[in-house]
C-alpha cells in the first residue's frame, strides 16, 4: 500500500477521485483495470468503520462479475445456511406477526433475470474487496490523510490543491476530477451545486453490538433482520452483520421519536424480551434524507454516489445506485482518455445517471413510508383473540408492503437510459420501468438482458467487456460496422450467438452493447451510415450538460 508523504504525490494524473468509500474504490478499480492513471485521495485514516451498507444488489453483483470480483463477494464468510428472512415481531420472546421469505445462500435461487443474486456483504468486507482490486492495478495510487482544499479548472484540466494530516500542501494536475466524498461533499460545495429533496425525514441511530449465541435465546429462528412492532408501528430493526454474533440495531426516529435519549439497555431488553449479555462496539446517530443534486457534472469535474444523491437506507439503494454511477462514468472517462470517446460522451453521464438516481431516491422514500406508515396497533402483546386478530392484520399489511422493498428486482434491472444522447432509439414501444417487477427488454437504453448460453456457467452478460460488443444472432457480415469502428478507434468485439432463447429474447438480428452492459443500438441489418452510428454511441455528436464550468476556488477550512 502507498503510504509516502504527500510531497511524493505525482504532479500529474489522468483522473483524481476524492473519497475512498465504496463508490470511489469501485471507480478506481474500474479505471485501474483500464490502465488509467488514477489518484484516489481520502481525508480520513485507513480504517474500516462499521458497515452502513450491508446488502450488495443483483446489479452491483453484475458489476463485480464484470471486474472478476464475484467469487470474492460470494465467499467473504457469511454462513451459506443462515436464514435470510425478514421477520416482524413484538419481541423475540413474544409474537411473530409475519415474515418476508428469502431463500438462504445454500438453496438454489434460480432466476431468469441474472446470473447473480442479491447478497449480504457489509461494507466491512465489501470495501476491502474493492480496495484490494484497485491496489492491484499498477496505474492506481491511493492516499489516506489527504484532503482536497480547492481546485481550478480550464480547458486543459483541473489543478487540485491537497493537504495532508501535517498541514503540508501539494498541487496535482488532473485531467478530470471526481467527487465521491459523501453527502457533505467538498467537491459539490466548491462547485456550488445545490441538492433538492427531503433533507430531514428523521434522526435515527445505529448501534453495533455483539450478542453471543443469540439464535438459541429465542424461538423465532435465525433471520437476516427482525423488525420490532409496537403500538405506533415499526420502531427498531435488528440485523445480522456477519451471520454469527455481530448485529446492528437501527432505532427509527419516525414520528418525532427522540432516539438519542433512549437507554440502550432498555432497547436491547425490549427487543429481545429478556436481559442478555452483549458487547457494545459503536453508536452513531444520523439524519435520514432523500436528495438529488441539481447536476452531476461541471466541466471536467463530476460527482457520484452520496455526493450526487442521498437515499434513506430503506431497500439498500444508496450505495448500489452509486456503484452504477461509477460504472457509467468509468467507461466514459476511460474512452475519452484513450482517445475514442467523443467530445460529448462525458455529457451523457448527467443525462443518464441523474434520472436513474432520482428514480432510486423516490423508491427509497416509498420504502421508508412502507415501513413506518402502519401505525395504531395497541395491545399487540396481549394473549387475547382480539390481539391475535390485530397481529394478523398488522403483520399482513407489513409483509405485503415491505416485500417490495426487500425483493426489488425492478428498481435494479429495469431502468432504461432514454432519452440519451448516446442511445439510438429504434422507435418501438418503450419497455415498462416498473419499480417492483422486471420484464426483460433488449430495447436501446435498457440493460442487456441475461440468458444462459451454457446453463449455469456462461451468461450472455459474460460476453461484455470494457469495449463495445456487437451480438450477432444471424445478421450476416458486419464488416462495414467493424471498419467504421476501426476508423474511429472504437474498440469493438463481434460475438456470434447461436442460441434460440437468446435470439428470441433480443428480438433483432444485431444488438450493440456498451461497456456498462446497456444497449446502444439494435436492428435486423446494419444502418446505411455505420460511421454515423459509431459517432453517435461514442459521443461524437450532440452535447449539453458539460457547458457548466466552475472553478471551486473557495477554500475549506
Amino acid at each position: 500500500m502507498h503510504t509516502e508523504k504527500i510531497n511524493s504525490l505525482p504532479s500529474k494524473v489522468q483522473v483524481m477521485i476524492v473519497g475512498a468509500g465504496p463508490i470511489g474504490l469501485a471507480l478506481a478499480a474500474y479505471l485501474g483495470k483500464q490502465g488509467i492513471e488514477t489518484l484516489l485521495v481520502e481525508r480520513n485514516p485507513d480504517r474500516q468503520d462499521s458497515a452502513k451498507m450491508i446488502v450488495v444488489s443483483v446489479r452491483t453483483m453484475e458489476f463485480c462479475r464484470h471486474l472478476g470480483l464475484a467469487d470474492a463477494v460470494h465467499n467473504w464468510g457469511f454462513p451459506l445456511d443462515h436464514g435470510l428472512d425478514s421477520i416482524f415481531v413484538t419481541n423475540l420472546q413474544g409474537y411473530e406477526l409475519g415474515r418476508v421469505k428469502t431463500p438462504p445462500l445454500n438453496v438454489p435461487y434460480d432466476t431468469p433475470f441474472s446470473p447473480e443474486r442479491e447478497r449480504p456483504c457489509p461494507q466491512t468486507w465489501f470495501d476491502p474487496i474493492l480496495k484490494n482490486c484497485a491496489l492491484e492495478q499498477a496505474s492506481m495510487d491511493l492516499r489516506y490523510h489527504t484532503e482536497l482544499v480547492s481546485f481550478e479548472q480550464d480547458e486543459e484540466g483541473v489543478t487540485v490543491m491537497l493537504r495532508d494530516a501535517s498541514g503540508e500542501m501539494c498541487c496535482v494536475n488532473a485531467q478530470y476530477l471526481v467527487g465521491a466524498d459523501g453527502y457533505s461533499s467538498t467537491v459539490r460545495q466548491l462547485l456550488g451545486i445545490e441538492v433538492r429533496g427531503v433533507k430531514h425525514l428523521d434522526v435515527s441511530m445505529s448501534v453495533y453490538l455483539s450478542i453471543p449465541d443469540l439464535v438459541h435465546k429465542h424461538q423465532m429462528g435465525d433471520a437476516y433482520r427482525y423488525l420490532f412492532v409496537a403500538e405506533k408501528g415499526v420502531w427498531c430493526v435488528l440485523t445480522t452483520i456477519d451471520g454469527r454474533d455481530l448485529y446492528r440495531i437501527q432505532l427509527i426516529g419516525a414520528g418525532g421519536a427522540d432516539v438519542e435519549k433512549m437507554d440502550l439497555n432498555d432497547v436491547v431488553k425490549s427487543c429481545l424480551g429478556q436481559e442478555v449479555n452483549y458487547t457494545l462496539h459503536e453508536t452513531s446517530s444520523w439524519v435520514r434524507k432523500s436528495t438529488v443534486a441539481d447536476r452531476f457534472m461541471d466541466g471536467r469535474v463530476f460527482i457520484a454516489g452520496d455526493a450526487a444523491h442521498a437515499h434513506p437506507p430503506n431497500g439498500g439503494l444508496g450505495m448500489n445506485t452509486g456503484i452504477l454511477d461509477a460504472w457509467d462514468l468509468g467507461w466514459k472517462l476511460s474512452a475519452v482518455l484513450k482517445g475514442w470517446g467523443g467530445r460529448h460522451l462525458l455529457d451523457s453521464y448527467d443525462f443518464e445517471r441523474r434520472p436513474a438516481s432520482a428514480r432510486a431516491c423516490e423508491e427509497s422514500l416509498k420504502n421508508y413510508g412502507r415501513l413506518v406508515d402502519h401505525v395504531h396497533a395497541p395491545n399487540l402483546d396481549e394473549a387475547t383473540p382480539q390481539a391475535e386478530k390485530l397481529r394478523q392484520e398488522v403483520g399482513q399489511r407489513l409483509v405485503t408492503a415491505n416485500e417490495k422493498a426487500w425483493h426489488p428486482i425492478g428498481i435494479h434491472l429495469s431502468h432504461v437510459y432514454f432519452p440519451s444522447p448516446i442511445v439510438v432509439d429504434d422507435q418501438t414501444l418503450r419497455p415498462s420501468q416498473d419499480q417492483d417487477e422486471y420484464s426483460p427488454s433488449a430495447q436501446p437504453g435498457a440493460r442487456a438482458p441475461h440468458v444462459w448460453l451454457k446453463e449455469g456457467e456462461l451468461s450472455i452478460l459474460d460476453c461484455f467487456g470494457p469495449e463495445f460488443t456487437l451480438l450477432n444472432f444471424g445478421g450476416g457480415s458486419v464488416a462495414p460496422l467493424e471498419l467504421a469502428a476501426q476508423k474511429a478507434g472504437l474498440p469493438l468485439t463481434v460475438v456470434p450467438i447461436d442460441n434460440v432463447n437468446a435470439k428470441n429474447l433480443y428480438e433483432k438480428e444485431l444488438t450493440l452493447v456498451r461497456p456498462d452492459g446497456h444497449i446502444a443500438w439494435r436492428g435486423d441489418a446494419l444502418p446505411e451510415e455505420c460511421e454515423f452510428l459509431v459517432d453517435r454511441v461514442r459521443g461524437a455528436l450532440g452535447g449539453g450538460a458539460g457547458r457548466w464550468k466552475h472553478s471551486g476556488v473557495a477554500h475549506i477550512a
